[in-house]
C-alpha cells in the first residue's frame, strides 16, 4: 500500500513540474505582466457543471415532450453559461501586474510583497490572489494594491514564488485563474541574536569593554574563566581566550566571526546583532575576515550592505 501511494505521489510531482515548465514557455518571467488568454484558463465550479446538467436535463424533457417553453429555457440556461464564461475571461483580461517588497526582512519573519493590478475598467471583480504554493490561502483583492506575506524562514536574496489569480465572476458559475511570474526579489538577514557571552564582545557604547581577538597557549598564571573547555573536550588542547579593548565611541570597529560559535548560523546572527548595535550608537563599523569584506562606514546603506554580505555567506 505504500509502495502504490509513493508512485502515485511521484506521478503527480512530475504532472505538475511538467506543468510548470509547459506554463515557463508561454509566460516568461518580467517586472510587469499583462494577463493574456496564452496563460489565462476558464474551467466550471460544481455550480456551473449543476447548471450544466439541468440544461441537459431540461433539453432531454422539452425534446421528449415536445414543450417549447421547456426548450427555451434551456437554450436561455445555455446562453447564460456561456457569456458568464466570457464576461469572467474579460474580467481579468489585459490586468497589468507588478510586485515590489515592502521593506528587508529578518530570517523568521514574514516578508512584505506589494502586489499592484493596473486596468482602464478598473479593478477586476471578486479576485483572490495569493502564491502557487499556498493555493488554499488566497485573500480577496479589492483595490489596486494589495500586500501578500511570504514566510521567510532563512537567509538570503530570494525570488518571489509563482502567483495565483481567480475569480469567480460575475455568478459563481465558472472559475478563471492564472499563474503568473514575476521579476521581483527581496532579502532575508540572518535574524539578530547576541551570543550567549555577549557581555565579553565589544558594545560600541561602553569603553571600558573588552573584545575578542584571539587565542594562544595556556601558561600557569593565566584566569581559569578565559579557557576554552570546548577545545579541551574535543582536542584535548588547552587555549586561553584574549581580550583587548574596544575602539572608543567615534572610531573605527572592525567585525569578524566569532570562532567560539558552533555553527555559521550562530556567527551570522551574532555579527548580524553587534552590526545593529554598532549603527545604533552610530559608531563607524566595517566586516572583515568574511567572503565579501567590508571597508569601515555608517549609516543605513552601510548597514544594508554588511547584512546583505551576511545574508550571502
Amino acid at each position: 500500500m505504500s509502495d502504490m501511494v509513493g508512485i502515485t505521489t511521484r506521478v503527480q510531482q512530475q504532472f505538475r513540474q511538467r506543468i510548470w515548465r509547459w506554463l515557463d514557455t508561454r509566460q516568461p518571467v518580467s517586472a510587469v505582466v499583462r494577463l493574456q488568454q496564452r496563460f489565462m484558463f476558464v474551467f466550471p465550479t460544481r455550480f456551473g457543471f449543476g447548471l450544466c446538467a439541468l440544461v441537459l436535463l431540461l433539453y432531454i424533457l422539452g425534446t421528449n415532450y415536445q414543450n417549447n417553453l421547456i426548450l427555451l429555457l434551456a437554450y436561455l440556461l445555455l446562453v447564460l453559461m456561456i457569456s458568464t464564461i466570457v464576461l469572467a475571461f474579460l474580467n481579468l483580461h489585459h490586468c497589468e501586474l507588478s510586485a515590489r517588497p515592502l521593506a528587508d526582512v529578518f530570517a523568521g519573519q514574514n516578508a512584505g510583497i506589494l502586489l499592484t493590478l493596473q486596468r482602464r475598467t478598473g479593478v477586476p471583480l471578486a479576485l483572490d490572489a495569493g502564491w502557487q504554493q499556498q493555493s488554499g490561502q488566497l485573500i480577496p483583492v479589492s483595490d489596486t494594491t494589495v500586500v501578500l506575506e511570504l514566510p521567510a524562514p532563512k537567509r538570503g536574496y530570494f525570488v518571489i514564488p509563482r502567483l495565483k489569480l481567480q475569480s469567480v465572476y460575475p455568478f459563481g458559475l465558472v472559475r478563471c485563474w492564472c499563474y503568473v511570474r514575476l521579476e521581483c526579489h527581496y532579502w532575508v538577514f540572518p535574524a539578530p541574536v547576541p551570543a550567549p557571552y555577549a557581555d565579553q564582545l565589544a558594545d560600541p557604547q561602553q569603553q571600558n569593554a573588552e573584545e575578542w581577538s584571539g587565542q594562544r597557549q595556556y601558561q600557569p598564571g593565566d584566569p581559569w574563566r578565559q579557557l576554552d573547555w570546548k577545545r579541551f573536550s574535543r582536542q584535548q588542547q588547552l587555549l586561553v581566550h584574549q581580550f583587548s579593548a574596544t575602539t572608543l565611541p567615534g572610531t573605527d570597529l572592525w567585525l569578524s566571526a566569532d570562532p567560539r560559535l558552533n555553527t555559521l548560523e550562530a556567527q551570522l546572527s551574532d555579527l548580524a546583532e553587534r552590526a545593529l548595535r554598532a549603527e545604533q550608537a552610530q559608531q563607524p563599523f566595517g566586516l572583515r575576515s568574511t567572503p565579501t569584506d567590508i571597508a569601515v562606514g555608517s549609516g543605513p546603506a552601510h548597514l544594508r550592505q554588511v547584512l546583505q554580505a551576511l545574508a550571502l555567506w
